[in-house]
């Protein structure tokens, strides 16, 4: 299955499938000219604004797939805002797509609890397999569901960590300021450079709403992704935290940023500022501090020093801030895996011929020379071989050497990073960067991160789960900006006691007994 040029014209076409407005019942199997039986797939999947497909079907990738797996894709493809209503209504009318792409694990482990989503054979993918290592069994243990079973495929997270503390060392350096390693230097810090620019905001947000104030709750020993997960496991002491936004860390932590506030140190707008507002906060020298990704340095040196402004550098902090140094110091390590997917519907899955040419396709993807045609496409074309490497050919897309160049997915309609970038791509692109960064972490002593678990629920309590998570997560964003503000003080016993109260009306105490019951229950499934 050597790709290369010559695939670049149309083979032997197959017999016309009409382009479906939506996942409704089609053909499934069709002849082509020449005899071989082709089978088709609707695929549900969400677009972004920056990623476009070709509209028609005769593409370079459906052409090839068809060709060498005897597989048509007939595609849905959704804005992302709408994707997650469209694909539910999808399955509660009987409307399955074969194959969905672009979930969150809740949503499939969802699905799969009520039926939607056929159970995966792993086994037969052993090339997928092979992307784990030593891994696999972690893996498909977080993955699954409480039945036991695996109900879509995870992608490879090729990042071991990513987010840091950004700072302007520019303005470090003048002061004679070590980036700092303590909520207390940290303060310290902030207060010497507020009092040379007093009308310049110290700590912004570039807009990324959820991870704007995370590089405080890790200060604080609170997960980076607690506003999703809601609980943790303690890496030191392994106790569990059911409700970890209810707890003393949170108190402390809550206590903290508003301090912050009410010396002047934090944007006022940092849980609604858009990446636009921060960009020209940048270029008003009006930004020194914020939590990001590792690799957004050049971004922000290049948002800053725009207007005649030159000499700003924002750098990268090689260790995090605790407020519990005798404890030690958190870092959010990346997960083992993303969950997009792809998951299977289960009227799929009882076609076993149909089903098995599929993940036949899929496990291809998983190999080397699946891995580098979704990531490179074409030998000759978007890109060649140099000293047995791949190298982005003139005139196509590389996210920092040519940005505007030609997309394979818009020129092939290929489906890009199946289950992970090819190696070379993503050591271009993040991977060194995001190396350094964690040789930087590790050269510290008593770094600790928070581990995956796999809360394995059943029907009823994922149902009950989502009911009081919605609840909690509505009154806990009210006081989170309230605490923050200064509207209510979490300094306060009366203020801190009316939130716990505020809480436990919509089902803190139901949603403990029920992290906890789970928690125990996996426990002793997983050991």
């Amino acid at each position: 299955m050597r790709l290369n040029k010559v695939i670049a014209l149309s083979l032997a076409a197959a017999m016309a499938v009409p382009m479906l407005a939506s996942c409704g019942k089609q053909k499934t199997e069709t002849v082509d000219e020449n005899g071989n039986k082709i089978y088709s797939y609707t695929l549900n999947m969400y677009t972004q604004d920056d990623n476009e497909y070709p509209t028609q079907e005769d593409t370079l990738f459906n052409n090839y797939i068809r060709d060498n797996f005897g597989i048509k894709f007939v595609y849905d493809r959704i804005p992302r805002t709408d994707w997650e209503t469209k694909t539910n209504t999808y399955f509660a009318t009987g409307d399955s797509p074969d194959v969905t792409i672009g979930g969150k694990e809740m949503n499939y482990k969802a699905w799969g609890n009520e039926g939607y989503l056929a159970p995966i054979d792993y086994t037969k993918l052993p090339n997928w397999c092979a992307l784990w290592g030593d891994n696999l069994d972690k893996v498909v243990s977080l993955a699954s569901n409480s039945d036991g079973n695996l109900y879509y495929l995870p992608t490879v997270r090729q990042e071991k960590v990513q987010m840091c503390w950004l700072y302007r060392k520019d303005i470090f350096d003048a002061l004679n300021i070590s980036f700092p390693k303590t909520a207390d230097e940290f303060v310290e810090a902030c207060k010497k450079i507020k009092a040379q620019y007093p009308d310049n905001i110290v700590i912004s947000s570039n807009g990324q709403k959820k991870s704007s104030l995370t590089g405080f709750f890790q200060m604080f020993w609170i997960p980076e992704l607690i506003l999703q997960t809601q609980s943790c496991i303690d890496p030191v002491t392994n106790e569990f935290v059911p409700y970890a936004m209810a707890s003393d860390n949170a108190r402390e932590m809550y206590k903290f940023v508003n301090s912050l506030y009410k010396e002047g140190l934090i944007d006022k707008e940092i849980l609604s500022i858009e990446k636009d507002n921060f960009y020209t906060r940048c270029a008003q020298n009006n930004a020194f501090i914020t939590y990001n990704y590792v690799y957004n340095t050049d971004t922000f040196n290049n948002k800053t020093n725009v207007n005649g402004n030159t000499g700003a550098n924002w750098d990268w902090a090689g260790n995090m801030v605790t407020a519990y140094p005798d404890k030690g110091t958190i870092y959010k390590k990346d997960p083992l895996y993303s969950n997009w997917g792809p998951a299977f519907s289960a009227e799929l899955g009882a076609d076993t011929e149909r089903f098995d040419a599929l993940l036949k396709y899929y496990d291809w993807c998983a190999t080397d020379e699946g891995q580098l045609f979704t990531s490179y496409g074409v030998e000759g074309e978007s890109y060649n071989m140099v000293d047995g490497k791949p190298e982005v050919a003139d005139g196509w897309y590389h996210e920092k050497d040519n940005p505007e160049g030609k997309k394979i997915n818009r020129e092939y309609g290929t489906l890009t990073y199946t289950f992970n970038k090819y190696p070379k791509l993503f050591e271009e692109l993040r991977g060194n960067q995001i190396e350094k960064l964690y040789d930087a972490y590790m050269a510290n002593d008593k770094y600790y991160y928070f581990d995956e678990f796999p809360m394995r629920y059943t029907e009823d309590e994922e149902k009950r789960y989502t009911d009081l998570e919605t609840a909690l997560n509505s009154k806990r964003d009210e006081y989170m900006a309230r605490f923050f503000m200064g509207e209510s003080d979490p300094a306060s016993d009366a203020d801190w006691e009316a939130y716990l109260s505020d809480l436990k009306k919509v089902g803190l105490d139901e949603f403990v007994e029920l992290q906890k019951t789970v928690y125990e229950r996996t426990k002793a499934e997983v050991q």
